[in-house]
């Protein structure tokens, strides 16, 4: 409970800071300062008066309108200790982030080059010493690749996301632009060019392009298509139960193409009576609490970020404070099960491909997996393989 108390408290300290900062900067003007004009403002017109005027004034000499990003980050870790999650501020995320605020400030300095006033005023002295530099020996082009890859890195550093995500993410919200500006339609037709002449028409007759038959074209073009486009998929016959032996036709099988079938629908199988998802619920966020207080107890401070619950056992994935021995909760297993009310626990240290520790608890009661609750689930509806299998839950 003392470690909760004490991150919130860490946190309203971090958002205030951060309003601080973010009204220094958006109220700065250079003539609250002494040295800027003979007369300056008396008293400030900054919005946090003179320490506002020189906070906004050191971060928009250095960095620009970059330095907007500080108070944005500051907001953004106040908020996860609120979380009960602690913001990762070792050396190597403290250089990407100083990393990520430079390219941010060189970056509005190539847009400005052509200005020098504008250039500095709106890249701060760094971006525009850095971009300056870099123009000068890579080019304009060369400054655009080198800075937004630099961007780019340390960006997936500090926030650890996968950069492949953060391209795939942009790329689908400009795919509608581009859809608008490229100029051929979805036929392939563009305004300016002649359409491609269809190789299947030049085997049609001449006949067939009368222009008082056009139904002749679609004929022929129906007939010839089929052979030019073997079928990707063979055919399965169905051989269906006669009701009455009417003939010798209904005992040969009968052909139906792979497109035609369908799965049977859900609503064959029976449900099975799920339990009350609330309490399952308030069960599982009371045991998280267990959890994470038991190990307070020990002056281990860990934070249950994710709980997977199965029809046997449910998975807590805890993630320890930075500087925590994983070894020391290994060794409170017979504690956590106590705790708990378990007859054991599995501890997971760590889990594969994931930095946390993950605690395995039975559950008081198994539930029964049904096939209709397996076959029902997005992985295996959406799936694109045709030979997709449902093992479990």
């Amino acid at each position: 409970m003392k470690e909760r108390r004490l991150n919130e408290i860490k946190g309203v300290i971090l958002i205030a800071v951060s309003l601080i900062v973010f009204a220094s900067l958006i109220s700065f003007t250079p003539f609250d300062l002494s040295f800027y004009t003979s007369h300056p403002n008396v008293p400030a017109r900054n919005l946090i008066r003179g320490f506002g005027a020189y906070l906004g004034f050191a971060l928009l000499f250095l960095l620009g309108a970059a330095g907007f990003i500080i108070p944005a980050g500051l907001i953004i870790g106040g908020v996860q200790l609120f979380k009960q999650q602690h913001p990762d501020v070792r050396a190597p995320k403290a250089m990407g982030a100083l990393v990520f605020l430079l390219s941010v400030s060189s970056l509005i300095g190539l847009f400005q080059l052509k200005n020098d006033a504008m250039g500095f005023a709106h890249a701060g002295l760094l971006g525009y010493i850095l971009s300056g530099a870099v123009v000068k020996y890579f080019g304009l082009l060369g400054g655009y690749i080198i800075f937004v890859t630099l961007g780019l890195l340390s960006f997936a550093l500090v926030t650890e996301a996968l950069i492949s995500h953060i391209l795939l993410s942009a790329a689908e919200k400009l795919r509608p632009l581009a859809a608008n500006i490229w100029p051929f339609s979805k036929s392939g037709k563009s305004a300016g060019l002649k359409p491609k002449v269809n190789p299947l028409k030049r085997e049609v007759k001449s006949a067939a392009f009368t222009p008082g038959k056009p139904a002749i074209i679609g004929d022929a073009l129906a007939q010839k298509e089929p052979s030019l486009k073997p079928s990707p998929v063979p055919k399965f016959t169905a051989v269906p139960k006669p009701l009455k032996s009417e003939g010798p036709d209904e005992d040969r099988p009968q052909d139906v193409s792979a497109g035609e079938y369908r799965l049977p629908t859900l609503d064959l199988l029976a449900s099975v009576p799920l339990a009350q998802t609330r309490e399952v619920k308030d069960d599982l966020q009371v045991n998280a609490r267990v959890l994470e207080e038991t190990l307070g107890d020990f002056g281990i401070a860990v934070k249950v970020t994710d709980i997977e619950r199965g029809p046997v056992i449910t998975r807590y994935e805890l993630e320890p404070a930075p500087g925590v021995k994983l070894n020391r909760i290994v060794a409170l297993g017979d504690d956590i099960a106590l705790a708990m009310k378990a007859a054991s626990v599995r501890i997971v240290a760590p889990i594969p491909g994931k930095a946390r520790v993950g605690i395995e608890v039975p559950n008081s009661q198994s539930s029964t997996v049904s096939l209709k609750e397996v076959f029902s689930t997005p992985d295996f509806q959406e799936a694109e393989s045709k030979l997709s299998l449902v093992l479990g839950k």
